[in-house]
């Protein structure tokens, strides 16, 4: 290999990191936390609407999910769990699914949910665009301060340990 070659297999290498971790803080994140905004609308599974502003004052654990996905079903006693150790200090779960109405009121009811659910495919999709989700995966999920700040997102399915330490780490 001549001295060209090298310089020029270098200088695409350096090329290409450079690329990759522009693409991976996009799809991962990698930006400033937004303020959130009152419009971010969920429907629930009596037709009654709620936005994201009727829980400020609350740590807010929005977890994105669908009846037909296996991870979230996983995930959910663990919510679940956490609702019912840290809801009295102020951790509030929302369930917004990526589902049918009747799938999502079936396995509510089964699961016994203590928290609020939502169902809708477009409303559910907008509102997990505007929360950051860049990878269109479930579950997602959006931890939001009370006063509105999103502290951290996540795609995939939390572990026991991951949600109990982020929760006490924001919990005041």
């Amino acid at each position: 290999m001549n001295f060209r070659s090298g310089f020029l297999a270098i200088l695409l290498c350096l090329a290409a990191g450079t690329g990759g971790y522009a693409l991976q803080s996009y799809w991962l994140g990698d930006t400033p936390a937004p303020v959130l905004t009152a419009d971010i609308r969920f429907t629930d599974l009596e037709g009654k609407p709620h936005t994201l502003a009727d829980y400020r004052g609350k740590l807010v654990l929005v977890n994105f999910w669908a009846t037909w996905c296996g991870p979230c079903l996983v995930e959910i006693p663990l919510l679940v769990e956490a609702r019912k150790t840290y809801g009295a200090r102020g951790l509030q779960v929302l369930g917004p699914a990526m589902d049918k109405p009747d799938a999502v009121r079936a396995y509510r009811d089964k699961a016994q949910l203590p928290y609020p659910v939502f169902a809708g495919d477009s409303e559910t999709a907008a509102a997990m665009d505007a929360l950051g989700d860049k990878l269109h995966g479930l579950p997602f999920s959006v931890l939001i301060s009370p006063t509105g700040e999103v502290l951290h997102r996540q795609t995939g399915e939390f572990s026991r340990e991951e949600l109990k330490q982020l929760i006490e780490t924001h919990l005041k």
